[in-house]
């Protein structure tokens, strides 16, 4: 095989993340006595993507998403409640959710089988993130597992991608691959590291950065290798 480090992003790439937030955050909702409608979620959803793309360009501190965007969520739909007391039940309860796709334990067998080594990078919140990957069953397949608030640093910095490196013996940027569904994170990381990437393109937009490989889903990954 080429590459004999993978770099696996976790949330929308192994971990059906959407998935695992709309259960979590419309829990939430019913506990605190709020809407709990799939429309309610799609409305906080685009608040929070749009908070952790600043995070990923450094435009704001991960501990300021955590509260900013159910006061966002709060004024957009007119409901008064406590944004603190929403975060915490909402980060419990996804510290505790787990849901992988139906294809991911294949394909890291599949790396497994071919000699690769696994390696998980991503933006997230440390005990919300250790929760899950714990909870998934998936752990032992990693040598390692990166995670942007334990580094202090994330997806796409030089400075992330430095330690990553720093932290595999042996690490040889033309034997690695970074496979992600974020461009804004995965592919501008495997861009300012010049290391190749396969970008999982959900949405079927037009790329706007470079890719070495597109794939619609995790599954088609397997006909790459």
């Amino acid at each position: 095989m080429k590459y004999e480090i993978i770099l696996f992003d976790a949330d929308d790439t192994l971990f059906d993340f959407q998935k695992t937030a709309e259960k979590c955050f419309l829990e939430t909702s019913e506990i605190l006595g709020l809407p709990s409608e799939k429309e309610n979620y799609a409305v906080y959803k685009d608040i929070n993507q749009y908070y952790w793309d600043l995070y990923a360009i450094g435009k704001i501190e991960k501990d300021k998403i955590l509260t900013l965007r159910f006061i966002d969520y709060g004024n957009k739909i007119g409901y008064e409640f406590s944004p603190n007391r929403f975060a915490k039940i909402y980060e419990s309860k996804l510290s505790q959710t787990s849901i992988l796709y139906p294809e991911t334990v294949s394909v890291l067998d599949f790396f497994k089988n071919q000699g690769a080594r696994l390696f998980l990078i991503t933006n997230g919140t440390s005990h919300v993130q250790r929760g899950r990957i714990e909870l998934s069953g998936i752990k032992d397949y990693f040598e390692n597992i990166f995670i942007s608030d334990e580094m202090k640093c994330s997806k796409p910095s030089k400075e992330y991608i430095q330690k990553v490196i720093d932290g595999i013996d042996g690490f040889k940027k033309s034997k690695a691959l970074i496979v992600g569904d974020s461009q804004i994170s995965d592919v501008q990381l495997a861009i300012n590291s010049g290391i190749d990437v396969c970008f999982i393109n959900h949405s079927g937009c037009t790329p706007t950065l470079p890719v070495t490989y597109e794939i619609k889903n995790l599954k088609q990954i397997l006909e790459i290798f």
